[in-house]
């Protein structure tokens, strides 16, 4: 879309220079003349803003006078100081007393008067009044040579007699104010498009927004702060605040005080309304206030909505029953006991080896329940500290503790209402831990951290551990009433190695997956790799299963390659867990239980068995630490 740019010339000459420069310009830019002087010029100039023309472009007093006339920009043709000086020289010719009307002071003149040997009045003038008299007092004081910009200056010194020598601008002139036009015109267009850009934001908001100034007086006043006050915009802007809107005094104290008040309630006819105020600075003081509020009713649905939204985006299920593979006898009757206590609404104890699948076992009996539709929430409690797990699973409140976030937080509980809340390595949960917990599956409510009232929570709680949590309420490390409480119904899973006739249709599933992964081409294992993974003792259960076929695809391209690989992974893992068993003792332990041991080890001689030090390196609390030192019986 061309530049529309709109062109007051003082006479003709200067009208053709003007067209002629254009047709270099015609590609960018739509040109349109007008004739004009000083305030001759404002009917014409008004005439182009009309037109459309997003800059007018004229000169000298005109240009002056123009820019307080007119809403679009004025840009002023620049007269070299070489057309000045060679204007002196003419006018000089006729006389030694000059006049030089300006519209703004031109220094220099005193080098002129010694180089011509004449003596030069500048007469200042802003209308054409100014311009008048200013020339009339100049041929008073003896001046009788004047020097102008326009043909007003032929005609009154002709009428009074005397020589006139007219400055006017070159084409290079011209298309330099081309240039600046065009420069300026995009700007504005830029400047407008974002106006137009931020306006639609802010009348889009859902929120009320009112800006005031240093002094309340009202600035802004958004679509939605009339549908929700009932106040029409053009009645209260520039309006004061505490005029308008008496009930926001928060404003004026913000004003003459500063800082942040905290949100407040105003009753608006029969709506409520919270608002918050906050200060726009500026260089230390404040410029004004920007204050934005709501409808309280839209407020809760609009957070019961969001979280709704983001329950059901955050916490959802990926797996169903028919992930296991159901060909042995085991894992036949673990499927069937999942479908029946799917349908009750009992709290469920998973047990098994590491890398059974128990997550995926809770994931499918929440698909399964009346609670599918609503979140499935997941937390291992062996992950997080004791006080970083109890603010996890109950929330807190704002200033709870040092460093808890502004407004508090909602705790699992709340978040899985309704649903399903998968409590993995329970075992491992602090005493001090378990007896809360046991209080909000007894009383169905929670209370945050910090807080002062209870919150009703209606979650189904499914658990999962790796150790024998029946030695573990044996040895006291684990509360007795809950394990009842947790373990209405319970289901243990089968480790691999007791279902191997699921070990096939396993392998092909893990395969088919990880060369859609790697983007590889398919191919098969041969019936030797098959067996040997048939017999292999899997100590680390499904998981260990699935690392060494990911490291079959990625690195083999065909059957003859992934039995050798094959054979030497078994060989390894094998020479590795005997290695475990002979130097730790511990040959009845499963891999992950002994990978857990070595890693103990590890950070207890890194930190030169402080304890403090290794729990922090290890993320887990003291007491947890000294209880797995427990578990492996250490020293």
């Amino acid at each position: 879309m061309k530049i529309k740019i709109g062109f007051i010339c003082s006479f003709p000459m200067q009208e053709e220079m003007v067209k002629r420069v254009c047709d270099e310009f015609k590609q960018k830019v739509e040109v349109m003349v007008k004739m004009g002087v000083l305030e001759g010029s404002i009917p014409n100039a008004r005439r182009l803003e009309e037109a459309g023309v997003e800059v007018v472009v004229s000169w000298g007093g005109t240009a002056a006078l123009l820019e307080k006339n007119l809403g679009v920009p004025v840009v002023s043709i620049k007269i070299p100081d070489f057309d000045i000086m060679r204007a002196v020289k003419q006018a000089s010719k006729f006389g030694d007393r000059i006049a030089l009307m300006t519209p703004e002071l031109v220094n220099g003149m005193d080098l002129l008067e010694e180089l011509y040997g004449v003596r030069i009045k500048q007469v200042m003038f802003k209308n054409q009044n100014d311009f008048n008299y200013g020339m009339i007092e100049a041929f008073n004081e003896g001046c009788n040579v004047v020097i102008g910009k326009s043909y007003v200056t032929l005609d009154m010194a002709k009428d009074y007699g005397k020589k006139a020598v007219l400055i006017t601008y070159n084409i290079e002139s011209i298309r330099e104010v081309f240039r600046e036009a065009i420069r300026l015109a995009n700007l504005r267009r830029k400047e407008r498009e974002e106006y137009t850009r931020l306006e639609t934001i802010f009348n889009s908001l859902i929120e009320g927004v009112i800006v005031t100034d240093n002094l309340g007086k009202i600035t802004l006043f958004n679509r939605a702060a009339e549908k929700i006050l009932g106040v029409k915009p053009h009645n209260v802007i520039g309006q004061d605040i505490s005029n308008v809107l008496p009930q926001m005094h928060h404003v004026s104290s913000i004003l003459k005080k500063g800082g942040y008040p905290e949100d407040e309630f105003y009753k608006v006819g029969d709506a409520g309304i919270i608002a918050t105020h906050k200060p726009i600075f500026l260089d230390e003081g404040v410029l004004g206030v920007v204050s934005t509020f709501r409808e309280a009713s839209e407020i809760q649905k609009i957070d019961s909505k969001i979280r709704r939204k983001l329950v059901s985006k955050g916490f959802i299920t990926h797996y169903g029953i028919d992930y296991f593979s159901s060909r042995s006898p085991a894992m036949k009757k673990v499927i069937e006991k999942a479908k029946r206590f799917a349908l009750t609404d009992s709290n469920i104890l998973i047990t098994g080896e590491s890398g059974t699948g128990k997550e995926i076992m809770a994931q499918s009996i929440h698909r399964l329940s009346l609670r599918k539709k609503k979140p499935f929430v997941a937390i291992n409690c062996s992950v997080l500290p004791e006080n970083l797990l109890e603010s996890e699973l109950f929330g807190y409140e704002e200033g709870a503790f040092t460093g808890a976030k502004k407004g508090g937080k909602m705790g699992l509980f709340e978040t899985a209402h309704g649903g399903t809340l998968f409590l993995d390595e329970i075992g491992t949960m602090h005493v001090n831990l378990q007896s809360k917990l046991l209080r909000v599956l007894q009383e169905r409510e929670a209370m945050r951290l910090g807080g002062e009232r209870v919150i009703p929570v209606d979650v189904r709680v499914i658990a999962a551990t790796n150790l024998c949590i029946e030695k573990e309420v044996e040895e006291g490390r684990f509360r007795k009433d809950l394990y009842y409480r947790i373990s209405t119904l319970t289901i243990h899973m089968p480790p691999l190695r007791d279902r191997k006739e699921d070990i096939p249709e396993i392998v092909q599933t893990i395969m088919e997956n990880q060369f859609k992964k790697f983007n590889k081409r398919p191919f098969k294992l041969s019936k030797a790799s098959l067996k040997k993974l048939i017999n292999y003792p899997w100590d680390g259960n499904v998981r260990e299963l699935e690392n060494i076929l990911a490291r079959t695809v990625l690195l083999c391209s065909n059957s003859e390659e992934s039995m050798e690989f094959i054979e030497e992974e078994l060989e390894k893992a094998k020479h590795a867990n005997q290695q475990y068993s002979e130097i730790r003792g511990f040959s009845d332990y499963p891999a992950i239980r002994r990978l857990e041991f070595e890693r103990l080890i590890n950070v207890l001689q890194e930190c030169n068995f402080n304890i403090s030090k290794a729990a922090k390196k290890l993320g887990v609390s003291r007491s947890t630490l000294y209880r797995k030192i427990r578990d492996y019986k250490l020293n």
